[in-house]
């Protein structure tokens, strides 16, 4: 038992190291093809993450990003559509072969050579014992690639996290914004009010009405004093106001 668990580490070794010494010539043909596929998938899979990683350094980057508001979401939610497809991709190389690897017959029939050579292991029934020892090697060959696509999706899944992560990020910068915004509009309503008290007033000493104060010499300075003064404890008594009643932020 321990000699056959030995020979086939040895085996896998012999796969990862691509020593294709001993194996038949239709198993090489499958691994140069399986090869060419993971190549073709891995290399997407790195394009994707590094452009991915250089966008999200550049949101992140307050001092050189150059895409904020709408912008950052379409460009994020762009990069989540392009990470979703090719997941779809890595995860359709992975199921099949996943479903290769659980019919022991088809990787047993995948011995094309010994299928020649020893036809009478393959009568039908096959024993379990001919199909694992026939299936050992085109197993091992396939499962070396499964693991390979199988890191391409935990790649991928963990770029998806970290989509996921900036984008509520910026959905917090965006708020954030706004929030400020919002604040700022408050007081400009606030200051446009007392103003508006202001003028009401001054409206009111406009009229060509008797007020007694026509001989006064300081009845201007004075009117003018005390409305602004008026206004501004206005304005203020207004912000302590929302601010009590938690209207406005404390903390901006």
């Amino acid at each position: 038992g321990s000699s056959n668990s030995e020979d086939e580490f040895d085996e896998f070794d012999e796969l990862n190291d691509q020593k294709w010494i001993d194996l038949p010539f239709e198993l090489q043909c499958v691994d140069a093809v399986l090869q060419a596929v993971v190549s073709l998938l891995s290399g997407d899979v790195n394009d994707l993450r590094d452009h991915a990683y250089e966008i999200i350094d550049n949101m992140l980057d307050s001092q050189r990003s150059s895409i904020e508001g709408d912008g950052a979401q379409d460009t994020l939610r762009r990069l989540k559509n392009a990470v979703g497809e090719m997941v779809s991709r890595v995860q359709g190389f992975v199921r099949a072969m996943n479903l290769v690897l659980d019919e022991d017959e088809d990787l047993a029939l995948m011995n094309l050579s010994r299928l020649i050579t020893h036809p009478e292991r393959f009568i039908q029934p096959v024993s379990a014992e001919v199909l694992h020892e026939e299936s050992d090697e085109p197993e091992l060959i396939l499962e070396a690639y499964l693991q390979q696509g199988l890191s391409s999706v935990n790649a991928l899944e963990l770029l998806k996290g970290v989509i996921s992560t900036t984008d509520e990020l910026v959905n917090q910068k965006l708020d954030s914004i706004r929030n400020r915004l919002l604040y700022v509009n408050t007081l400009v309503s606030l200051l446009s009010l007392c103003v508006a008290s202001a003028s009401l007033v001054g409206s009111f000493m406009g009229m060509n009405l008797t007020n007694h104060l026509e001989t006064d010499e300081n009845a201007f300075r004075r009117f003018v004093v005390y409305t602004l003064v008026g206004c501004f404890g206005m304005l203020l008594v207004l912000i302590f106001f929302f601010l009590q009643i938690g209207a406005l932020p404390k903390n901006i």
